[in-house]
């Protein structure tokens, strides 16, 4: 890999003083990074993953449910078409009710995944929590990007 950008701190260590890595050009990155396929069984842990780890309803990432669409009460099903992911207060507000009677909209229809939709690049928890509390594209890789990525 080259580094392109260093960020200004430093880190320390006993044999010196080093600058920290802003930008990494990786030309082979398909074929250092192995990808692997998560299996798309029907689990709460694969629909959190399907919704990116966001409530359905609101769009808030905190304190995650899974909500079922036509509640079970009403004949609804553990299927995919049937499953997204709530944040408690929609979970709660929605209760028993249909979408209708809750006066609520999904943001999506839920659907099950295609094997391709679920592929993921291991990550420790850390870069993934990070990952996703990052909004938008760090400021010192966009001059390295094209103009459609993320503002």
């Amino acid at each position: 890999a080259d580094v392109l950008e260093y960020y200004d701190q430093t880190v320390n260590s006993p044999s010196g003083s080093f600058y920290i890595p802003a930008v990494l050009r990786v030309p082979h990155l398909l074929q250092v990074v192995k990808r692997r396929r998560i299996r798309s069984n029907l689990s709460r842990k694969n629909v959190l993953f399907r919704d990116n780890f966001t409530c359905q309803y609101c769009s808030a990432r905190d304190n995650l449910t899974i909500d079922h669409v036509l509640p079970v009460a009403r004949g609804g099903e553990w299927k995919w078409e049937n499953l997204v992911t709530a944040c408690a207060k929609c979970n709660s507000k929605k209760g028993q009710k249909t979408l209708e009677e809750a006066n609520m909209k999904l943001t999506k229809v839920p659907k099950a995944p295609k094997d391709y939709d679920i592929l993921a690049i291991p990550l420790t928890s850390s870069a993934m929590r990070m990952l996703r509390k990052r909004n938008g594209t760090p400021e010192e890789w966009r001059q390295y990007l094209s103009p459609t990525t993320d503002p």
